[in-house]
């Protein structure tokens, strides 16, 4: 196996497997196979590992002992010459260690497994599933209606937005999706992450593609998709209550 034909796309897929602790059997024997060619690797773990414990204060998580002392080994064996000569400066490899830290950095460890499990769906090819949320008014006085429908797989979506009242300049309508208090993911003080920012036509409607945040990848996290009115140069401060929300 070539290590120039691994893309740092899967690598870092492995890497995140490897801190998680989840590598399957065929992921554990390339990353060995890679180790065995780039043993430098094996300290760029280690350091993905002390990144994520130093940036959430979580306890280091160590692979199955079996696969440790497997990619160890594969660290400890001299790397075969002729190979190690032809990769030795590839731009395909540098500065890898710092795309995977900024990774576990951003997603943090809830988000960098679900991370890992939209990854892997998306290799192995499984079916779409749409998810599709129907919000209705919160108040008689409320009109109009909004249909959000997600990809979870794909973290993409697409808002069509009904009648809703034309809002005044500077004001804006905000999509929320709201979390299960216990859901691994930062949220603000209402318990949501703001997925989108949006107005309306005259005649009230709208439709747009989203790109979703990632608790869409496991919508057991999801309580309710809402939407409120905000003010439209700092709609993240989520002053406004639901109008439109999820049943």
């Amino acid at each position: 196996m070539k290590a120039e034909s691994v893309s740092p796309e899967e690598l870092q897929l492995w890497l995140a497997g490897y801190v998680l602790g989840d590598l399957s059997p065929e992921e554990a024997d390339r990353l060995e196979a890679v180790l065995k060619l780039r043993p430098e690797l094996q300290q760029e773990l280690q350091a993905l590992q002390q990144t994520l414990e130093r940036a959430y204060g979580v306890e280091e998580k160590q692979p199955p002992p079996a696969l440790r002392a497997s990619l160890l080994q594969a660290y400890t064996e001299p790397a075969p010459k002729p190979l190690s000569t032809t990769i030795q400066g590839s731009p395909r490899w540098r500065g890898l260690a710092a795309l995977a830290a900024g990774l576990i950095v951003a997603l943090g460890l809830g988000n960098l497994y679900l991370w890992r499990r939209l990854q892997l769906a998306q290799t192995q090819g499984i079916p779409v599933e749409v998810v599709t949320y129907e919000l209705q008014p919160t108040a008689e006085n409320v009109t109009g209606s909004v249909t959000v429908e997600v990809d979870p797989q794909r973290l993409q979506g697409r808002l069509v937005a009904r009648g809703l009242p034309p809002l005044p300049e500077g004001r804006v309508y905000a999509l929320w999706v709201v979390l299960e208090p216990e859901a691994p993911f930062t949220k603000d003080r209402a318990g949501a992450i703001l997925t989108t920012a949006f107005r309306v036509d005259a005649a009230g409607n709208q439709e747009q593609e989203l790109r979703l945040p990632p608790v869409f990848a496991s919508t057991e996290w999801v309580r309710a998709v809402a939407i409120t009115e905000e003010d439209g140069s700092r709609p993240q401060e989520h002053q406004g209550s639901p109008l439109w929300i999820s049943g």
